[in-house]
């Protein structure tokens, strides 16, 4: 497994080496639906909110729009490297994606039509991209050249870190992650978290579990999951401190995603399975809305 996201509050997808993208039930570990191919190594996938849409980001440099009801490829686009990143808009209209190149390696279209909504936009090496939760504004990340917000209306520059936001990651990782009201990043790199604040561009760090990559991120209103090789930890978003117990693998998590609206946490392990975790079992009932279920990759 190469990307993970989730479908519903039942349906987890998984992108693979292989180009495979496939379905998966929470609830039992089954594949539901067909599977479907991509060019090459799914390296990113997004679901629409409205459980329209799916995106993927793959290694044979397209992003591609499939129909999450009937799994047909709506359409693709092709770009200069390797696709890294893609992200879906809240209002379920817009995707944004990357490519691992220097120049107009990001762009901005509308999701029903394909039409470009902003002129090609230029973040060397970015290794991620992700909408505010209001969808007015998207954010890049760069292994070496920090994070930048933009405006999704007109693509102006919002927000710089500079360097001190670069992730310095070696893989392919969901480095960072907004804050529920969209004035904060998070970004992650070994042994730390950056929280940067958009409007007045202050930041503040503090040290979590392991210095080792990767290192992966996540959000939901008041904590953030963060993993760094084999491990994961829960923070809140307000004091910092880390809640609930360290989740462990016997092998390294390549990426994390947590379900917007309900309770699971879903790693990507580099055995090739996505293990969901029931966030009751290790946070305070306060932070949540059991058991774990693996499901297996078949390899090609």
């Amino acid at each position: 497994v190469c990307a993970v996201a989730f479908a519903s509050e039942s349906q987890v997808i998984g992108g693979y080496g292989n180009g495979d993208i496939r379905r998966w039930s929470i609830e039992d570990g089954q594949q539901l639906g067909q599977t479907v191919q991509a060019v090459g190594l799914v390296l990113s996938i997004a679901v629409s909110q409205d459980g329209r849409w799916v995106v993927s980001g793959d290694h044979g440099r397209q992003a591609t729009i499939w129909n999450a009801l009937t799994n047909e490829k709506v359409r693709h686009t092709e770009y200069g490297n390797s696709m890294y990143a893609v992200d879906i808009s809240s209002n379920s209209t817009k995707v944004v994606a990357a490519s691992f190149n220097t120049t107009d390696n990001v762009q901005l279209f509308d999701i029903t039509s394909g039409t470009e909504l902003l002129s090609p936009i230029s973040h060397g090496w970015t290794c991620g991209v992700k909408f505010s939760p209001d969808g007015s504004q998207f954010a890049t990340a760069s292994n070496v050249c920090g994070v930048r917000v933009y405006s999704t209306h007109n693509g102006s520059i919002l927000f710089d870190s500079g360097t001190r936001g670069s992730t310095n990651s070696p893989s392919v990782v969901t480095s960072f992650t907004w804050s529920s009201d969209g004035q904060q990043l998070f970004v992650a790199s070994a042994g730390k978290i950056t929280s940067f604040n958009i409007s007045d561009s202050s930041s503040s760090e503090w040290l979590i579990h392991g210095a080792q990559f990767p290192v992966s991120i996540a959000s939901k209103r008041k904590f953030i999951a963060c993993s760094a090789c084999s491990s994961i930890s829960l923070w809140d978003c307000m004091s910092h401190r880390q809640i609930g117990s360290i989740i462990t693998h016997s092998t390294v998590v390549k990426c994390i995603a947590l379900l917007p609206r309900g309770r699971f946490l879903a790693c990507e392990l580099l055995d090739g399975k996505i293990t969901i975790h029931d966030l009751r079992e290790v946070l305070p009932s306060k932070c949540c809305g059991s058991g774990i279920s693996e499901h297996p990759h078949h390899a090609a």
